[in-house]
């Protein structure tokens, strides 16, 4: 059995690098995926990581690197193909309700539109040999200004303002899963694909302002400034097809506060360092 992880730079793919699951997987960028065919020789499973960033302005079937990345697998029945998906695919949860794999997709936002285009194309093309993944916030230590989402934002503002600021209500409750626990739940998966759509996430909602005040606590010091309370985008995944099919059993409260804590303590550290106390 190989497997191949298309998207080598990503976040989730330097995470799953640093397992012990995927030592003999390899890893290709984006480029090499398309230059040719000969990557796929002997290859079973392929888990594609790579996103063409474009298309978070508007679909074009012709920047959808995954079509592409299909096509060449379509042929080639041995080949089991992984897709790395959005829960925006879903759109907003009603009644802040848990989004479930059954109901019917609504989404409003470009990115989650774009991802159901590309996941129906994909389910014609491949058929039961595509497993889909569903992703909640994903999140770990990220200091890139190309990076826009919570994580990132709070991460960048608290080591440079000592502060990180909520333009929504503390009070809303959003699904974060940390990208290590991710990164270990994805081995499970592509060691034994099955076919389907799959969410993953932590399965609970977490007030914004709790995972501030977490963060804030691993830093040490800093504060948190609310600057607008309006509530939107409430959600959480239910994890009931990923508990069944894998065992995945998504993720506590408490676990999720040692790695706020563990990524506010190492970008405590990172402090240190621009301020020469290294």
């Amino acid at each position: 059995m190989s497997i191949v992880v298309v998207g080598d730079t990503s976040l989730i793919a330097q995470a799953l690098r640093q397992g012990g699951q995927t030592a003999g997987w390899r890893f290709i960028g984006h480029r090499e995926a398309l230059a040719g065919s000969a990557w796929l020789d002997g290859v079973s499973q392929v888990l594609n990581l790579a996103y063409n960033p474009a298309l978070r302005n508007g679909y074009e079937h012709a920047l959808d690197f995954e079509l592409a990345l299909a096509r060449r697998i379509e042929p080639l029945a041995q080949v089991r193909y992984i897709m790395a998906s959005s829960r925006l695919v879903y759109g907003p949860a009603l009644n802040d309700q848990a989004l479930h794999e059954s109901q019917e997709p609504q989404p409003v936002a470009t990115y989650g539109i774009g991802k159901l285009i590309t996941e129906r194309a994909m389910t014609q093309m491949l058929g039961e040999r595509l497993t889909i993944v569903r992703m909640s916030n994903i999140f770990g230590y990220e200091l890139e200004h190309t990076r826009r989402n919570f994580f990132a934002i709070a991460l960048r503002s608290l080591l440079g303002e000592q502060r990180i600021v909520l333009d929504m209500s503390p009070f809303v409750e959003r699904d974060f899963l940390p990208v290590e626990i991710l990164a270990s739940w994805l081995a499970r998966i592509a060691e034994n694909p099955q076919p389907g759509i799959f969410n993953l996430g932590s399965g609970i909602g977490t007030p914004t302002g709790r995972i501030a005040q977490w963060l804030l606590e691993g830093f040490g010091r800093g504060e948190l400034l609310v600057t607008n309370l309006r509530e939107f985008d409430a959600f959480r995944l239910d994890m009931g097809a990923a508990r069944s099919t894998y065992g995945i059993p998504g993720l506590t409260s408490n676990a999720l506060r040692q790695h706020c804590l563990a990524l506010g303590a190492r970008l405590h550290e990172e402090s240190r360092l621009l301020q020469g106390y290294a």
